[in-house]
């Protein structure tokens, strides 16, 4: 079965005036969960991320050190459920520290019988329901005495499994990345209900099929891409995800058909991160008359050059 998402389903992405931070009222089944992770492509869960994170961005744009936590989480999930290799029992944690599962006596037995992609969904389902989990975050930061769930006995695995041991450096991070956690675990699980009862609507298309994917203005990866802005600044999630997918990350970001055009216009991809032009000629050029998007990519594609020659010598 193909699970069909269409950008314009606003029980996915509402046109809300705030964004909701609301626990599910509902959790994710895990078995029907790794049943869709073994059945859809990578390239559909990397879109799927792709635009749950642009919506959110929206919302939180304003705010540096939110957007800067919000696309460590969805890196995060996005390793998880996303990567060439996301079924591992290490990945890096969103805030740079090493996230190890537990494999203490006590929690054995579930561990091995969940893999590392099953047990991270698992333990963001127990974060998302954790009652009024939103202000408790946010209390948490304040100092604020309440109930904490970092140590509690039955959730404070996960908790400090998904953000790190309990302190003011961790709760700060944890309240930044919930609105990454919370809706995405919002619209996975709507998808699940509609995956059990094989739901197919007729103006969907198929995340990772159709060569007319592309994000539309609320979820648009590159905020500033279609502003015609020469000097836009590429964020740690947009980096993330050209790096994953190089050399047709803006494929998978802007649909195929969507590219065909741009560069039938005359613009060029960046010859390292794939990155598209906005404009003809904004990309510099050098060896070979290549189009390169930064000075790091720059030294990329020398370095790698630099080896191909080597080699053949």
């Amino acid at each position: 079965m193909t699970l069909t998402v269409s950008m314009e389903d606003m029980e996915l992405f509402p046109k809300d005036s705030h964004l909701s931070t609301n626990p599910n009222s509902a959790p994710v089944d895990i078995h029907c969960f790794a049943q869709m992770h073994a059945s859809l492509e990578r390239l559909w869960w990397s879109r799927l991320v792709i635009s749950v994170r642009g919506y959110v961005i929206n919302y939180v744009q304003n705010d540096d050190e939110t957007l800067f936590h919000t696309d460590d989480a969805f890196i995060c999930i996005h390793r998880f459920l996303a990567e060439e290799k996301s079924d591992k029992v290490i990945a890096k944690q969103s805030c740079g520290r090493l996230i190890v599962f537990d494999y203490s006596v006590k929690n054995a037995l579930i561990i091995k019988a969940l893999s590392p992609f099953r047990r991270f969904i698992s333990d963001l389902n127990t974060v998302v329901t954790y009652p009024i989990v939103s202000e408790t975050l946010l209390a948490l930061c304040s100092s604020q005495k309440l109930k904490n769930p970092f140590v509690s006995n039955d959730v404070g695995p996960a908790f400090t499994r998904i953000f790190g041991q309990p302190n003011i450096a961790t709760y700060r991070v944890a309240n930044g990345q919930k609105y990454a956690y919370i809706v995405f675990m919002g619209v996975l699980c709507i998808l699940q209900k509609r995956w059990m009862a094989e739901r197919k609507e007729g103006k969907s298309i198929r995340f990772e099929t159709d060569p007319e994917w592309q994000p539309d203005d609320r979820v648009v990866l590159f905020q500033e891409f279609y502003k015609g802005n020469r000097t836009w600044v590429l964020l740690d999630f947009d980096r993330y995800i050209l790096a994953q997918w190089r050399p047709r990350g803006s494929e998978v970001i802007f649909g195929a058909r969507f590219l065909e055009k741009k560069m039938r216009a005359g613009m060029e991809l960046c010859s390292w991160c794939g990155m598209i032009e906005q404009m003809q000629n904004q990309f510099s050029r050098y060896v070979n008359n290549k189009a390169v998007c930064s000075s790091q990519c720059l030294e990329m594609l020398l370095q790698d050059s630099d080896r191909s020659t080597n080699l053949q010598s």
